[in-house]
Protein backbone atom coordinates (compact mmCIF):
# COMPACT_ATOMS: atom_id res chain seq x y z
CA UNK A 1 0.00 0.00 0.00
CA UNK A 2 1.36 3.27 -0.49
CA UNK A 3 0.61 6.51 1.24
CA UNK A 4 0.49 9.46 0.07
CA UNK A 5 0.87 12.55 2.31
CA UNK A 6 0.85 16.35 1.91
CA UNK A 7 3.51 17.26 4.91
CA UNK A 8 2.60 21.06 4.98
CA UNK A 9 -1.19 20.13 5.34
CA UNK A 10 -1.18 17.51 7.69
CA UNK A 11 2.07 15.09 8.52
CA UNK A 12 -0.38 12.55 10.82
CA UNK A 13 -3.34 11.73 7.65
CA UNK A 14 -2.61 10.82 4.07
CA UNK A 15 -4.07 12.30 1.84
CA UNK A 16 -4.57 8.99 -0.79
CA UNK A 17 -3.71 5.75 -0.47
CA UNK A 18 -3.48 3.36 -3.04
CA UNK A 19 -2.27 -0.67 -3.02
CA UNK A 20 0.39 -1.64 -5.22
CA UNK A 21 1.04 -5.34 -4.66
CA UNK A 22 -1.94 -8.17 -4.86
CA UNK A 23 -0.70 -10.54 -2.57
CA UNK A 24 -0.22 -10.00 1.00
CA UNK A 25 3.44 -11.62 0.94
CA UNK A 26 4.98 -9.23 -1.51
CA UNK A 27 6.58 -6.54 0.15
CA UNK A 28 7.88 -3.08 -1.51
CA UNK A 29 11.18 -2.61 -1.56
CA UNK A 30 12.36 0.71 -3.84
CA UNK A 31 10.48 3.77 -4.19
CA UNK A 32 11.69 6.49 -7.27
CA UNK A 33 10.13 9.78 -7.86
CA UNK A 34 10.44 11.33 -10.85
CA UNK A 35 11.73 15.15 -10.37
CA UNK A 36 9.44 16.77 -13.71
CA UNK A 37 6.09 14.49 -13.34
CA UNK A 38 4.01 13.84 -10.94
CA UNK A 39 4.82 9.93 -11.19
CA UNK A 40 6.34 7.65 -8.14
CA UNK A 41 7.97 4.23 -9.40
CA UNK A 42 7.31 1.27 -6.97
CA UNK A 43 9.37 -2.23 -6.89
CA UNK A 44 8.61 -5.02 -5.17
CA UNK A 45 10.77 -8.51 -3.18
CA UNK A 46 9.76 -10.42 -6.46
CA UNK A 47 11.33 -7.75 -8.82
CA UNK A 48 7.33 -6.59 -10.24
CA UNK A 49 7.50 -2.43 -10.83
CA UNK A 50 4.52 -0.55 -10.43
CA UNK A 51 4.13 3.01 -11.92
CA UNK A 52 1.71 5.37 -9.83
CA UNK A 53 0.50 8.50 -11.17
CA UNK A 54 -0.58 11.42 -8.90
CA UNK A 55 -4.07 12.39 -9.00
CA UNK A 56 -4.69 15.81 -10.62
CA UNK A 57 -7.10 16.69 -7.77
CA UNK A 58 -3.50 15.87 -5.85
CA UNK A 59 -2.06 18.16 -7.53
CA UNK A 60 -4.25 21.29 -6.91
CA UNK A 61 -2.45 23.80 -5.21
CA UNK A 62 -4.63 25.30 -2.12
CA UNK A 63 -6.86 28.79 -3.14
CA UNK A 64 -5.77 31.53 -1.80
CA UNK A 65 -7.57 33.33 1.16
CA UNK A 66 -8.68 36.72 0.79
CA UNK A 67 -6.59 39.37 1.91
CA UNK A 68 -3.76 37.40 2.26
CA UNK A 69 -1.00 37.25 -0.17
CA UNK A 70 0.36 33.62 -0.79
CA UNK A 71 4.12 33.50 -1.23
CA UNK A 72 5.50 31.36 -4.49
CA UNK A 73 9.08 30.17 -5.57
CA UNK A 74 11.26 27.05 -4.87
CA UNK A 75 12.93 29.54 -1.68
CA UNK A 76 9.23 29.09 -0.28
CA UNK A 77 9.22 25.42 -0.61
CA UNK A 78 12.56 25.00 0.61
CA UNK A 79 11.87 27.06 3.78
CA UNK A 80 8.52 24.72 4.12
CA UNK A 81 11.34 21.48 3.59
CA UNK A 82 13.45 22.92 6.23
CA UNK A 83 11.07 23.63 8.97
CA UNK A 84 9.41 19.89 8.59
CA UNK A 85 13.28 18.46 8.95
CA UNK A 86 13.61 20.74 11.76
CA UNK A 87 11.18 19.29 13.65
CA UNK A 88 12.72 15.67 12.90
CA UNK A 89 15.45 16.32 13.95
CA UNK A 90 14.38 17.76 17.11
CA UNK A 91 12.32 14.46 17.92
CA UNK A 92 15.94 12.06 17.27
CA UNK A 93 17.69 14.57 20.05
CA UNK A 94 15.36 14.88 22.80
CA UNK A 95 15.23 10.45 22.80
Amino acid sequence: MAHVFDLAVNKYEAICNQPVVAKKKNKLTHVQFNPIHPIIIVGDDHGHITCLKLSPNLRKMPKEKKGQEVQKGPAVEIAKLDKLLNLVREVKTKT
